[in-house]
């Protein structure tokens, strides 16, 4: 009866553990299911834009502003570039499948600093690769640097799922919440949106009524289950945004949506934001079932669900 109860008790040791910790493990898992650092898909027929190469993709969103797609990328990621007369910057750095150098230098020989909207390993393949690389002002990241230089960590980067290692940049600028930045004749706005992951940013560009917004809300699954998500943190972003957006505001997003929709830059409204809002709401009061155990997804509205973890993982 001894070891009945031991083994019991270790047996439910194990499911709290698991249960506490669902996120890396589901994302362990993933990396043992992987297999390698894909390669380059078929390159798409139809698309909005004009091919730089035969990989990347360049949609020109206004006379200085320009949308980067890599959709031979099994993520469909996109970057932004935005001029101004002086400088320019780089919303999102890439998957780093390929080089994405060339790309921005025939579109600009401006001085050029790069933001990433976050730093999963998608997002950050050409950080230290152009004259400056800007990140949030968070006291998690500044008190790891080392000699002015950041290693991301496993489970802030998630490159084992490529078979990536974690990568180390120069950082050049801490850009805190609300700062606005001047390029030349353009001003942009840095926003802290966490949800996806804490150090979350997006960029508005108020002159044009556009907002940059990463990973945190585009036309797919969004991710909300991983190591680094946070529920609340989406519920609050989402309010904040809602309580001051103008109604006619266009959301500029980093995966566009999956085939058999064209590739193109990704572009949503704030109606879709509402939905977001709806979505968290009606999950937070029960009123909406989950499909599935883990993640658990929602439906949103149109292409977008929301996928999560467990409620205690959602702090």
């Amino acid at each position: 009866m001894k070891r009945i109860g031991l083994l019991g008790a270790f047996i439910g040791l194990i499911v709290v553990v698991g249960a506490l910790y669902a996120p890396h493990l589901y994302f362990e898992q993933l990396v043992l299911r992987s297999a390698a650092t894909p390669s380059a898909g078929p390159i798409p027929k139809d698309v909005a834009g004009q091919w730089f190469d035969d990989y990347f993709l360049i949609q020109q969103i206004d006379a200085s502003t320009f949308a980067i797609g890599e959709p031979r990328y099994y993520q469909g990621n996109y970057s932004y570039l935005i001029l101004g007369t002086r400088r320019a910057l780089l919303f999102d750095a890439g998957s780093g499948l390929r080089d994405m150098v060339p790309v921005v230098r025939a579109l600009t020989s401006l001085p050029v600093t790069v933001l990433p909207s976050h730093l999963h390993f998608d997002h950050v393949g050409a950080l230290g690769r152009f004259e400056r690389t800007a990140l949030p002002d968070d006291p998690g990241l500044w008190a790891r640097v080392v000699n002015g230089q950041l290693t991301l960590t496993r489970y802030e980067y998630l490159g084992a799922l490529d078979r990536l290692t974690p990568p180390t940049f120069r950082v050049s600028d801490w850009w805190v919440d609300g700062q606005h930045i001047d390029l030349g004749g353009r001003v942009v706005q840095i926003l802290k949106t966490p949800g996806h992951t804490p150090t979350s940013v997006s960029v508005w560009d108020a002159a044009n009524a556009r907002l940059f917004v990463g990973d945190f809300l585009y036309p797919g699954e969004l991710y909300a289950f991983l190591p680094g998500a946070s529920l609340s943190a989406y519920a609050a972003t989402t309010t904040q945004l809602l309580s001051w957006l103008p109604s006619q505001v266009s959301l500029y997003a980093a995966h566009m949506q999956e085939p058999p929709a064209i590739p193109a830059a990704p572009l949503l409204h704030r109606q879709d934001l509402q939905s977001l809002s709806d979505a968290l709401r009606e999950r937070a009061a029960g009123s909406t079932p989950a499909k599935g155990f883990y993640p658990r997804n929602y439906p949103v509205a149109g292409p977008v669900t929301l996928s999560t973890g467990f409620p205690w993982n959602l702090h």
